[in-house]
């Protein structure tokens, strides 16, 4: 399901400074070596991204893989 944002929500903002320092940490941490934070334009994609990491993060720590 496509959930839809309004134009004047918050999340159509900037990302926050905490999400920016998070996805650098999760993506240096997961050995990315390209600034992914660069590329996030609103705090959605941002939010995504980092629940994105932390799924992979926990998936890489699973010994099923």
């Amino acid at each position: 399901m496509v959930e839809k944002i309004s134009p004047y929500s918050s999340w159509q903002l900037p990302p926050t400074p905490k999400q920016v320092r998070a996805i650098t940490k999760l993506a240096a941490s997961l050995g990315y070596h390209e600034p992914v934070e660069e590329k996030v334009r609103t705090r959605w994609e941002a939010r995504n991204l980092i629940a994105g990491f932390r799924e992979e993060q926990r998936k890489r720590r699973s010994p099923d893989g």
